[in-house]
């Protein structure tokens, strides 16, 4: 039996004409302005149907529908659109729509349709909750308001802006902001914008054709493409060269692009998470940025705070690393002294995570024991209780770019990624210290 109705049309007119007309038919009625908005209005009791219009800014008819589908929510839903279309009107029932109608709807075409559904379907399934799957180490309570962010952000489809100091965890954010969209099922594409050439940056987001320049021995895709329908994440999006930081901002704004050396327009669906550890809006305005691409980059802004100001994820992050690198070592480590614990709480960490997982990796390799304890720890110099001095953070900073050059062997492109840095930013830090 139907009684109660969500609408969900970002015409306030035509929402008005259906409310009234099926208010008069004695319906309970409930109005959403686009899908985002109708996901908000799903609470412990589901609606017994949703007229859902196919195209509305934000979120739309499809969007909203498939959304749905992963939450494992049956709602009988009426499908209503101005572009009448037999390709959507199958998608749309594919996902779960019981009829599909154009506008201007036939009131007694809809009322029948509504008998019908009555009589042979009924909601079913979990009522809707803001689940958030959030990469699997942090707690709510170190970054509780940036994960309500995340929840409102996830399902939509505007472009996210991740700042905050290297080593954060800006990727993890960018995964789990893809991996609770509509989009989850499509490609994640990860680009370190500072760990490619200003030659070759263009080719690798946009793709070029064969002979558009030496070495260009056939076609090839972009990231762009192979993002399409999914996510492409930009990191250290402040490293862009000018030239391309203009056909980015044409990819923003229409979502067209062009392959190095062609001519051919192509089209782009991929979703922009662009990420930087720079203040965008200062360099911006001092011209070494396009202001113009700030602003379409930044709708949603979410910043990171440094580890430090954190220091409640320090334990559910040393565990995931432990289980990482215990089973990489093949050693039976099963935790770590709270002694262990408590002295990481007290370091500043200006290398952030990333440097807390190298910690944790070292602590491994040295421990004779089934727990991490203090000796395996580095001697943190007095970096304790609060922001270690600027000298400390510059001991430790070098420790952690040799470290990095170790481990890749020398590499320094490889070197840079690992701590996050542009590739000239590490050429500067090497002759800073001496390297």
């Amino acid at each position: 039996m139907i009684n109660r109705i969500l609408i969900v049309d970002d015409e306030e007119n035509h929402r008005l004409m259906l409310k009234l007309h099926l208010k008069d038919r004695g319906y309970e009625i409930e109005e959403a302005v686009n899908g985002a908005d109708a996901l908000t209005k799903l609470g412990d009791t589901l609606p017994d149907l949703i007229l859902l219009d196919m195209k509305m800014d934000i979120m739309d008819g499809l969007t909203f529908l498939n959304h749905l589908s992963r939450k494992g929510i049956r709602i009988p839903v009426i499908m209503i659109t101005a572009f009448s279309s037999v390709k959507t009107a199958v998608e749309a029932m594919k996902l779960g729509a019981e009829d599909y109608m154009t506008k201007p709807v036939d009131i007694d075409s809809l009322l029948e349709n509504i008998e019908r559904i009555s009589g042979s379907v009924q909601a079913e399934g979990i009522p809707y909750t803001e689940d958030y799957e959030f990469g699997g180490v942090y707690s709510a309570d170190g970054l509780g308001s940036i994960i309500e962010q995340l929840k409102m952000v996830a399902p939509l489809d505007a472009t996210v802006l991740i700042l905050g100091e290297s080593g954060t965890g800006k990727e993890l954010i960018a995964r789990s902001i893809h991996d609770n969209s509509p989009r989850k099922d499509g490609n994640f594409v990860a680009v370190n914008c500072a760990a490619l050439s200003e030659n070759l940056i263009e080719s690798e987001l946009f793709g070029h054709m064969k002979g558009s320049f030496t070495g260009a021995s056939a076609n090839k895709e972009g990231r762009f493409e192979t993002a399409d329908n999914g996510t492409i994440f930009l990191d250290e999006i402040g490293e862009l060269p000018q030239q391309v930081q203009a056909k980015l901002l044409r990819v923003l704004q229409e979502r067209t692009f062009e392959r190095v050396g062609g001519t051919k327009t192509l089209k782009t669906n991929a979703r922009i998470i662009a990420a930087t550890n720079k203040d965008l809006k200062t360099i911006s305005q001092k011209g070494e940025f396009r202001e113009d691409l700030y602003f379409r980059l930044s709708v949603f802004p979410v910043e990171l705070p440094p580890l430090r100001e954190r220091t409640q994820e320090i334990e559910p992050l040393v565990k995931f690393f432990i289980e990482k690198y215990s089973e990489r070592f093949g050693k039976l480590i099963k935790g770590a002294d709270k002694s262990y614990i408590d002295k990481l709480k007290g370091y500043s960490f200006p290398g952030n995570i990333r440097e807390l997982e190298n910690i944790v990796e070292r602590s491994i390799i040295l421990s004779k024991s089934e727990k991490l304890g203090t000796e395996t720890l580095p001697d943190f110099k007095g970096s304790h209780k609060g922001v270690s001095s600027s000298l400390d953070m510059k001991s430790n900073e070098r420790e952690l770019i040799v470290k990095a050059l170790e481990k890749t062997e020398g590499n320094k492109t490889r070197a840079a990624e690992i701590l996050g840095i542009s590739r000239r930013t590490l050429h500067s830090k090497l002759k800073e210290y001496d390297i």
